[in-house]
């Protein structure tokens, strides 16, 4: 029998960095809102985040050279997906906890998956289909969990259509990441991003003037360690792991972000929306097993990277 092999020590701590960090995100979001606007807070972010990835691959040890026209197309995917998603995300958490966030974007794989058999003509095994009507199921949760608010139905559709976009950046970039480095396939993405988003810039500048300083150390730190370092040690993560391994891992972070909430914030999640949450979660681990069944080793070697 084969012996599986050990996680390093620095694997480990490069797993539990990218874990907290995401995690801290969704809470980062909700504490950034007091004094930003979504988009405002979506530049802001993106702003720091490209500075920290550009000298991030100024110090790169090996880089490839990207041809032109796949900068160019980095660029709009980032500036389509990454900044259309961050965008929707800040509008949802306008009316939706961190943690019960968290449950809903942990739903990303699902629409992946709808998109890899629509476009890539990818097959899936029946699991697979009862892993995505758990997953819906356990959303169908959450909705109702909060009937008659109308904030928090139309917080939820914008974090839903968030979940797509990162859908969309996760397939959307499998052809590059086979031939470049993922922290510089990252940093196009990231500066597409925060060059759509400059459309922000205006109300930013207004805005930063006047917003407290706890909201603002607050983008600062989404921008400097879940948008940047966080991606940094992902890709470290990728490079010593198989990312079908390593995305178990991920499945921490709902649990993680609705602790943090909790401490942070004093959200408490309603009884039947933390159920729904875990029963999503619990989809989606159904889904993402049942599916490595069924696609070649060729595919399970490939590295996603995660937007959070």
């Amino acid at each position: 029998m084969k012996k599986t092999s050990s996680i390093s020590i620095q694997t480990k701590l490069a797993l539990f960095v990218t874990i907290i960090l995401w995690s801290s995100a969704f809470v980062g979001i909700r504490v950034g809102l007091t004094g930003y606007s979504p988009g405002s807070l979506a530049l802001f972010r993106f702003l720091i985040a490209a500075v920290c990835l550009y000298i991030f691959c100024l110090y790169l040890p090996k880089r490839n050279k990207i041809m032109l026209k796949d900068k160019i197309k980095l660029l709009c995917i980032g500036a389509i997906t990454v900044g259309g998603y961050h965008v929707a995300l800040n509008y949802g958490e306008l009316s939706v906890s961190a943690g019960i966030a968290s449950f809903i974007i942990s739903q990303s794989p699902v629409f992946t998956t709808l998109l890899a058999i629509v476009f890539l003509k990818e097959r899936l095994n029946f699991l697979s289909f009862f892993g995505m009507f758990i997953s819906i199921l356990g959303v169908s949760l959450i909705l109702f969990s909060h009937p008659g608010k109308i904030n928090f139905a139309v917080g939820s559709l914008y974090i839903l259509t968030a979940a797509l976009l990162g859908s969309i950046y996760s397939v959307s970039q499998k052809y590059f990441l086979h031939k470049y480095n993922a922290i510089e396939v990252t940093a196009y993405l990231v500066w597409g991003a925060a060059i759509i988003l400059l459309i922000y810039l205006m109300p930013l500048m207004h805005e930063i003037l006047q917003a407290p300083l706890h909201s603002t150390f607050s983008v600062i730190y989404l921008g400097i360690f879940p948008a940047a370092i966080a991606y940094l040690a992902w890709s470290y993560v990728l490079a010593k792991m198989p990312a079908s391994r390593a995305v178990n891992f991920l499945y921490w972070m709902p649990i993680i972000t609705s602790f943090l909430g909790w401490i942070y914030l004093g959200e408490v999640p309603t009884v039947l929306s933390l159920l729904g949450g875990i029963i999503a979660l619990l989809g989606v681990w159904i889904l993402n097993h049942s599916y490595r069944k069924v696609i070649t080793p060729v595919m399970i070697e490939e590295q996603p990277i995660s937007n959070k």
